[in-house]
């Protein structure tokens, strides 16, 4: 016994040592980030790097007095957009997929798949001819739609693998019930589909607030993205560190609060988990 359980000990150790240094791995450049968005440049760039430093809040400073906080209303406007779009798009396309049977419903599948697969350049120039022939251009609702591109067939995917597992006699008794198909996708499939959607907000949201490739061909001033913003700030001549940092943490809040408020739903989901 008693080297059973000098072995399980060891084992304890071992898994623990595992997540702190899984931790250290993850969190070590986010702290280095945020300490270094309280450098001066100079303390920043120096070798040896400087551990113990005075604070100094001017990168921070320069978010509010440069024009920044435009980039950030900008980045939560798209992601939220494509997050409602995706979401009342995708749900009902979803379930109509998984209860449509035949040649059809393989094909449509299919065809939603290798929208996704497509590579993005092959997306980027017909979409900014259309949005220039139509005044959206360096609009965020020309990048919200043209992140839909690629949000909605992954939703779609996902919501579509989730929702077979829904048994379908729940839809034959709400039918006896008297409900039509929208009922039936709002009163009994939605509700225990929660955690899933949830899910699928999450990735739609960190997708589009991160986007960068789109948001730059699209956009230029007036509806210019976070990661474009911080991408305009590393210039060839002068590298201004503390400022990326501080944006940089600064792009992090909206992201962190959005997948926080949405796991409270996703755990909320499965703990209801039924349909009376």
């Amino acid at each position: 016994m008693s080297n059973e359980a000098g072995q399980t000990a060891l084992r304890k150790i071992g898994r623990v040592l595992f997540i702190i240094a899984a931790l250290v791995f993850v969190l070590m450049p986010i702290a280095w980030l945020a300490l270094g968005s309280f450098k001066t440049r100079e303390a920043a760039l120096a070798v040896p790097p400087q551990i113990l430093f005075e604070p100094d809040f001017s990168a921070y400073a320069k978010i509010m007095s440069q024009g920044f906080l435009g980039s950030f209303q900008n980045s939560l406007t798209i992601a939220l957009t494509n997050v409602v779009l995706t979401l009342v798009l995708g749900t009902p396309a979803a379930f109509a997929l998984t209860r449509m049977r035949g040649p059809v419903q393989e094909n449509l599948s299919f065809w939603l798949l290798s929208i996704r697969m497509a590579p993005l350049f092959a997306v980027i120039l017909p979409l900014y001819v259309l949005f220039k022939s139509i005044g959206l251009l360096d609009t965020p609702f020309a990048v919200a739609l043209a992140h839909l591109t690629l949000t909605l067939p992954m939703a779609i995917w996902m919501l579509v693998t989730y929702f077979r597992t829904i048994p379908e006699d729940l839809d034959q008794a709400a039918l006896l019930d008297g409900a039509n198909a929208l009922q039936i996708l709002w009163l009994v499939i939605i509700p225990i589909a929660r955690p899933m959607l949830a899910s699928v907000a999450i990735l739609v949201f960190i997708f589009s607030w991160n986007e960068f490739l789109l948001a730059f061909i699209l956009t230029s001033r007036n509806a210019q993205t976070v990661p474009v913003a911080v991408a305009s700030l590393a210039g060839t001549m002068s590298f201004d560190w503390p400022l990326i940092a501080a944006v940089s943490v600064c792009s992090m809040i909206p992201a962190l609060l959005f997948v926080g408020f949405a796991q409270r739903h996703i755990v909320s989901g499965l703990a209801s988990g039924a349909v009376k």
